[in-house]
């Protein structure tokens, strides 16, 4: 499926495609190593890496339709995260992916969005196979795939899943097509 358009909303949320607009948003997540300690270790990222990965969302979207986008908020258009999902290139599947700013934690903000786009994945988009890379100590988003239907698939290096990443331990999550 190829396309260049995302939008996934909820009753709370907007998932879509990136915009010049996003950059702040992007930048406050990126920047703070709270929030950046189950995805990087807590390193934050610089304008470089930050642009590294609007630019393989844009491609992963013209590409496939998929992609890691800015979670808004619908009520006030507040970016306050990012979900979505993207091609793994060392996996047959896709990974989903959800971060939401901390000062949202705990109101459910990261399993809507996590079921809105596990949902997108298999509905609109026809996938078959859905991942999860997850940082061991994040039991919230170990609970979020839990409840999505997700199983432990094992343990790996979150470089055995795609090219891009550091070869760091990670718990791999897997979710298939339910078949009639």
């Amino acid at each position: 499926m190829t396309g260049s358009t995302l939008k996934i909303e909820t009753e709370r949320l907007l998932i879509r495609e990136w915009r010049p607009e996003d950059r702040p948003g992007l930048e406050r997540l990126t920047g703070d190593t709270q929030m950046m300690r189950f995805i990087t270790g807590g390193e934050v990222w610089n304008a470089d890496r930050n642009d590294g990965l609007v630019a393989r969302q844009r491609a992963n979207l013209t590409a496939t339709g998929l992609c890691m986008g800015p979670v808004l908020l619908r009520k006030t258009g507040e970016m306050i995260g990012v979900a979505g999902a993207q091609p793994l290139d060392r996996l047959q599947g896709c990974d989903l992916g959800w971060w939401i700013w901390r000062e949202y934690w705990n109101q459910g903000l990261a399993t809507e969005a996590a079921a809105a786009v596990y949902g997108d994945a298999f509905e609109r988009a026809g996938l078959n196979r859905v991942y999860a890379v997850i940082d061991p100590d994040n039991l919230s988003s170990r609970r979020v795939a839990e409840k999505l239907g997700m199983r432990l698939h094992g343990r790996c290096t979150a470089d055995q899943t795609a090219s891009w990443r550091p070869a760091v331990d990670v718990l791999l999550y897997v979710a298939e097509r339910a078949t009639d």
